[in-house]
């Protein structure tokens, strides 16, 4: 088998996004690195600067205040501990650079050039300072030491890169959204078994989440009898969800399903009222007016309606909204238990694998006496090499969109994410019109506008509600 530069392309854009996936610390060290430039990578020793932080925590220690202890005395015993970093930088702009990403206050020496002139002095002030290297950045004040040099401000806030991260997040996760939802309709339209198709994506994650707990890329889950079987529940939701989205993407347009997936929230909150007795305020239940509204026009006057699409995307709808509401009391479980192994990640990877073992066997019941004649017909229309690889795209894209959605909710403010939200299933309507070319009418435009920023409006109106 040959493979193709547009697989291999593939391939190295899968092995970043998984990389970032798995180890989005080191990822940051990527993103810090870039933004210092390229004075960073001669310098940039982990080990070397725990060492010198380490010994400048050492002298914290034997320091009473900043005010008590002799400014020229604080800067001997700080520079002796950052003597290797000296040493290695003369050039007082590239020091900057350097540590641009480790929020170290430097100081631009007036008088040499060949040395750092000092650093923030007295055992509160290299508290402080430890404490930003390991926890986050800052922004320093500009400072005067013994007279002879002005700190430049020089901790450059790390804030930039954490932008630069959560950015990054956005648009993988907006990215891989669109290519999945493309990629799979293109495989549901060679190969029209949506069980097959469902359980298959399904399966490809699980082979990916249990790959990085057999390398050790991240800890693996420790689960009770009583866990595995709340888990249970919860991947049968999932597993529905999933075979619901599919069968309605196949039996219709990939902007009406999500149209009508916009009602999403209308069944969390009917679900957390009925099932959990959770009732929000009156003025939340107003703002699903738009959402509901929105969608019935749209699905109205769409040319691809057809009652199959419509019901299972409805279905679809429930099975989410009961995955999420369970999903959150299960969490909420292990946090207040103390199970660190049990993160929304972790938690995520076992119910795709639950409910890969709860499809597989209703989908070899249901399409197994087609699979030889459908993959016939089907690589009578495209290389069966080219299906394969688009499969195998939609299964790592859909399970990689949910890992990268973690890391951005990790990151943003619930609201942030609730606006994204909203924003990918614009970009997914769109480019799915662009790709596939559905004609949609005025008022179907119009009516799926209103029910996309009727959704937005809920979101905003329940966050509001629930910190008040």
């Amino acid at each position: 088998m040959v493979l193709s530069r547009g697989f291999l392309f593939d391939a190295i854009v899968i092995l970043f996004i998984a990389c970032l996936c798995l180890a989005p610390s080191t990822a940051n060290e990527v993103f810090a690195s870039s933004s210092a430039g390229l004075a960073i990578s001669s310098l940039l020793n982990p080990s070397r600067f725990n060492q010198e932080y380490h010994s400048a925590h050492h002298i914290e220690g034997k320091m009473n205040s900043v005010l008590a202890v002799d400014v020229d005395v604080a800067h001997n015993a700080v520079t002796k501990s950052c003597s290797s970093i000296s040493n290695q930088n003369r050039n007082s702009e590239s020091s900057l650079s350097l540590l641009s990403t480790h929020p170290v206050p430097l100081c631009a020496p007036s008088s040499s050039p060949s040395a750092l002139e000092a650093l923030l002095t007295g055992s509160k002030l290299m508290g402080s300072m430890l404490n930003k290297i390991r926890g986050g950045g800052a922004i320093s004040e500009a400072r005067t030491v013994n007279g002879s040099g002005t700190c430049k401000g020089a901790l450059v806030s790390t804030h930039a890169k954490g932008t630069v991260l959560t950015l990054s997040y956005f648009a993988l996760w907006f990215a891989l959204n669109v290519y999945y939802n493309i990629v799979n309709k293109r495989v549901l339209n060679a190969l029209p078994l949506p069980f097959t198709v469902a359980t298959a994506q399904l399966g490809i994650g699980a082979v990916y989440v249990s790959l990085s707990w057999l390398l050790r890329v991240r800890a693996s889950p420790q689960i009770s009898t009583t866990g595995f079987k709340d888990l249970l529940s919860i991947a049968f939701y999932h597993g529905s969800g999933q075979l619901f989205t599919v069968l309605s993407l196949g039996a219709a347009a990939v902007s009406f399903t999500h149209i009508v997936k916009a009602l999403e929230p209308f069944f969390s909150a009917l679900v957390a009222a009925v099932c959990f007795k959770q009732v929000f305020k009156p003025q939340v239940y107003l703002s699903l007016l738009p959402v509901v509204s929105g969608v019935a026009v749209a699905c109205a006057n769409d040319v691809s309606f057809g009652w199959l699409a419509f019901l299972t995307a409805m279905a679809s709808n429930l099975a989410f909204a009961l995955r999420a509401n369970f999903s959150k009391g299960a969490l909420s479980r292990y946090r207040k238990e103390g199970k660190s192994s049990m993160s929304p990640a972790n938690v995520y990877g076992l119910v795709t694998i639950l409910a890969f073992f709860l499809l597989l066997p209703l989908t070899c019941l249901w399409e197994g006496v087609d699979w030889r004649p459908s993959w016939r017909v089907a690589t009578e229309k495209i290389e069966g090499t080219t299906l394969v690889h688009q499969l195998l795209l939609s299964g790592l894209f859909h399970y990689l969109n949910n890992e990268v959605m973690y890391l951005a909710l990790d990151n943003v403010h619930p609201i942030t994410l609730a606006v994204g939200n909203t924003a990918k299933r614009v970009f997914i309507i769109v480019a799915s019109l662009l790709v596939f070319r559905n004609p949609i009418t005025l008022t179907g435009a119009v009516g799926s506008g209103v029910g996309i920023a009727g959704v937005l409006i809920y979101s905003l109106t329940k966050q509001y509600y629930d910190t008040h």
